[in-house]
This record gives C-alpha cells, sequence and structure tokens, in this order.
C-alpha cells in the first residue's frame, strides 16, 4: 500500500507511482515521437470528426472501470479490517472461557498461536508466495504445509475438545465458533476478490479506448503548426488517458505482491501483537512508520 508520510511524503508517493508507470510514460513518448510527422491533412481528416464523443466515451468507460477496481480494493482492505476484529474475538473469547486448568491452558495457548498462523498464511495465499519465515513454526502441533482453510479447521477442532472435555458450555461454543465462522467468511470474500478478476476481454477494450483516444487527441492539437505549446498539452492529454487506465487496473488487482497491494502483512502484525504480544518478533512492523510503502 502506498502512503504519504513525513513532510516530503507526497513527493515520494509521486516518484514511486511514477517509477511503476514508467513503461506506459516511456510507450507514450515513442508513440508521441512517432506521431509528429504524420501528414496534418490525415490528422485533420480523421481527428476531428470523432474527438468529442470519443473523449466522453473514454471518460465514462474509465472512470466505471476505475470506480469498480477502488470497490475490489476497498473490500479487500474492509475484510482484512475483519480479520482484525475476528483475532480479537477469539482473543477475548478464550480469555473469558478460560478456567486455569493446564489442561485448557495448552488448548487455548494453541489456538492464540494458530490464529496468528492462519493469518499469516491467509496473506501468503492471497499473493502466492511462501509464508514468512517463522510462521511455520508458530504451530508445531501442526505440519508445515497446513493451508489457511485447514488451519481454521483445526481451529473448530480444538473448540470441539474444549466441548468434550468439559471445560466450556454450548454457549461458549457457540460464542467461539462465531469468531471462526467470521473468519471463513472473510477468507471467503478475499478468495473470490484474488481468483476472479477483471474479464481480459473487458481490460482489453478499455486500454485500447485510451490509447486511441490519446492518439487521437495527439494528433488534433498537433494538427496544423506543430506548436510546442499545443504539443506538450496533447502529450499531457494523452498520458492523462494512458495512465488513468493503468491506475485503475493496478489497484483491481490488491492481493498480488505489487505496491499498489492491500498491506496484508501490516494487519498480520497487528493481529500477533494483539493475541502474542507486542514482543513476538512476528509483531514487529516489517517497514517503519514513514515508509512509502507497506506490504
Amino acid at each position: 500500500m502506498i502512503r504519504s508520510a513525513g513532510r516530503l511524503g507526497a513527493v515520494r508517493v509521486l516518484g514511486v507511482v511514477l517509477w511503476q508507470l514508467r513503461g506506459d510514460l516511456l510507450a507514450v513518448l515513442v508513440v508521441a515521437g512517432l506521431l509528429v510527422p504524420v501528414p496534418d491533412a490525415s490528422q485533420d481528416r480523421y481527428a476531428t470528426a470523432v474527438l468529442s464523443v470519443l473523449g466522453i466515451g473514454a471518460s465514462v468507460f474509465i472512470a466505471f472501470r476505475n470506480t469498480t477496481a477502488y470497490d475490489r480494493w476497498w473490500e479487500a482492505r474492509t475484510l482484512w479490517g475483519s480479520q482484525i476484529i475476528n483475532s480479537r474475538v477469539l482473543h477475548n473469547g478464550l480469555t473469558a472461557v478460560d478456567d486455569g486448568s493446564p489442561q485448557m491452558a495448552a488448548i487455548i495457548d494453541r489456538m492464540r498461536r494458530r490464529q496468528v498462523r492462519y493469518c499469516w498464511q491467509l496473506a501468503a495465499e492471497m499473493r502466492g508466495v511462501p509464508p514468512l519465515p517463522g510462521v511455520s513454526e508458530l504451530t508445531p502441533e501442526d505440519p508445515p504445509g497446513t493451508d489457511a482453510t485447514e488451519l481454521l479447521n483445526r481451529q473448530a477442532a480444538d473448540v470441539g475438545a474444549l466441548a468434550a472435555g468439559g471445560h466450556i458450555d454450548q454457549q461458549s461454543r457457540v460464542m467461539l465458533m462465531a469468531a471462526n465462522t467470521g473468519s471463513a467468511t472473510a477468507q471467503s470474500g478475499l478468495e473470490r476478490i484474488r481468483n476472479e478478476p477483471f474479464p481480459i476481454h473487458y481490460d482489453f477494450f478499455i486500454r485500447l479506448l485510451a490509447w486511441f483516444f490519446g492518439i487521437m487527441a495527439f494528433n488534433r492539437l498537433d494538427s496544423t503548426t506543430h506548436d510546442v505549446t499545443s504539443m506538450l498539452v496533447g502529450l499531457l492529454l494523452m498520458a492523462v488517458f494512458v495512465l488513468a487506465e493503468r491506475l485503475g487496473r493496478f489497484i483491481e488487482t490488491p492481493m498480488n505482491g505489487s505496491i499498489f497491494d492491500v498491506a496484508m502483512y501490516r494487519f498480520c502484525t497487528i493481529i500477533t501483537g494483539n493475541l502474542l504480544g507486542r514482543g513476538h518478533p512476528l509483531a514487529k512492523p516489517r517497514e517503519s512508520d514513514t515508509a512509502a510503502v507497506w506490504m
């Protein structure tokens, strides 16, 4: 997640974003350079008739796509926020039902460690990368390759073990399972966002439309005298439409390991601190508070 922090935060954010868009910016410059020597007569002939309608259409389609992309990003952020809530609910619930017996203490400790491992494992699965070092070691009781869904199922099994052992009553069992169900619901929503991207044909259409309008606009503004000011305005207009489309493309995939991701590791760090204490190695933030990017 890109964020503005410190006195030069806005400048740093601009630099980070432009660096990510460097390929598109270079493509805009190359295309503009190729268009400059195009004969003016052909530019006037084709550009004037369609530019106004095309500009409105391109604006509407790009705005719709970017709004939808931001909704996906915001939903992923909200679902990760609910994972913090579910983890705290489980933590508080376990504290409430703890009777102080050694048998129950062992299960409660394991469930807290497993909940933390579950969140880190889920973040890794969403990004398609291996879990961070130390994550699998949180619960040596579980196999190293256990996925997030199985970890959550093992949590449910431990709730059943507490009930079978007479440590909790039916009401307490329902309370603990409510937190488990909340985590499963949030995970399902995150998997839906991760596994169902924008249709590729629609994505291609929006990108093609942005480029086509940018080229037509540049041609129109450069159609008579090759005035430097007109060329710069046309170049800027083309860049704005192309980059607007690209920014929407970046945020529509909020869990793919890029700097535009939701800060999943930051959420996991908070959960670790809540359940295992701020002194735990995984509870320490990977980036400083002044960093321009949180992963």
